[in-house]
């Protein structure tokens, strides 16, 4: 089974994010229930339950402090068949592919620790790892018009944690066996683009109008100034010509998620809207940007069970954890 493993730090808007999916599924669900299907487990579903309902209600996702110890996962399948050019030719009729996503919030302070040091790990771990997908979020609230400015400073520190996190990422799925493994999918997710300052847009030769009216080659321009510009040594990684021996990493794509909110200060809540013909209440928030998420995943899950599997002859090619490669482990600091 393929996986997909969110970084995402205190702040980043990672519970929302995880929420607005949540509702996204849903919805999505309900319009293509012949090709999409969803999946978690009890505790999942309960946690997912929560925040999907304190969205719907108007409220902001409550701090969860146990996501660290029971961590939020769960599945979607695809269907080969009409979900927007998802068919694949030579698939089984009915045949769904299926794509694990991981909810884990990445402590620096771990990474830092585990920098030079092997360790022994769970297979939980040891899965998210070896992700193919990989979903880092952009809080895009931080983003200073000015890279100098002290609020820019800790972006520094998040650039150099995320760089090395997706290294260490490489590094384990460049040990795979199998070559078709050895793949990296970016899909960053920038949050909170409706509180972005005007004249960060304008330093970033922002297109114009609302994310979701830009071109896939507008975003994937301004998601690489974004990058050089705030995360440089992340889009070094991402731009280089070398990396891991038989690593491949696909040009990153981007989504831009925003909640629609009313009030002011501590009478601030989350703008709903009515779901018709269904009934009930979803928080306003970009539907086709997260719908374009989820069938990303899904073109990227049936490229991969299209891909034979071609076994690696290189004597590198083993499950051991890659020495002094820095090994996370993972939690979910909730926001």
């Amino acid at each position: 089974m393929r996986s997909a493993l969110v970084l995402g730090g205190r702040g980043t808007g990672l519970t929302t994010f995880v929420g607005l999916l949540s509702t996204a599924q849903v919805r999505l669900g309900i319009d293509e229930s012949d090709e999409f299907r969803f999946h978690a487990e009890r505790e999942s579903i309960r946690q997912l339950e929560t925040i999907y309902g304190e969205l719907g209600a108007g409220r902001f996702p409550t701090r969860d402090s146990d996501w660290e110890e029971r961590p939020l996962s769960f599945v979607f399948g695809f269907r080969h068949g009409k979900l927007r050019g998802l068919a694949r030719r030579d698939a089984a009729d009915g045949e769904f592919d299926t794509v694990a996503f991981q909810v884990a919030g990445m402590l620096t302070d771990e990474v830092a620790e585990l920098q030079s040091h092997d360790a022994v790990l769970e297979p939980q771990t040891r899965q998210a790892l070896r992700s193919q997908v990989v979903v880092p979020l952009i809080d895009a609230s931080r983003l200073s018009p000015d890279p100098s400015e002290l609020e820019v400073a800790a972006l520094v520190e998040q650039d150099r944690f995320l760089s090395g996190t997706l290294r260490v990422l490489g590094n384990y799925l460049a040990a795979e066996p199998a070559r078709n493994a050895r793949r990296m999918f970016p899909l960053f997710v920038v949050t909170k683009t409706d509180a972005i300052h005007l004249d960060t847009l304008r330093r970033l030769d922002a297109p114009g109008g609302l994310p979701a009216q830009w071109a896939a080659e507008a975003r994937r321009s301004f998601g690489g100034r974004l990058l050089r510009t705030y995360f440089p040594e992340t889009a070094k990684f991402l731009e280089a010509p070398r990396r891991s021996p038989g690593l491949q990493v696909a040009p990153p794509e981007w989504y831009f998620s925003s909640l629609g909110t009313e009030g002011h200060g501590a009478g601030l809540h989350v703008q709903r809207r009515s779901i018709t013909p269904v009934g009930g209440w979803e928080p306003v928030y970009p539907f086709e940007e997260y719908r374009s998420f989820i069938e990303s995943l899904g073109r990227i899950s049936h490229r991969m069970a299209a891909w034979p599997a071609i076994e690696a002859t290189d004597a590198t090619a083993t499950m051991r954890a890659p020495r002094d490669s820095g090994i996370p482990r993972y939690a979910t600091p909730p926001e």
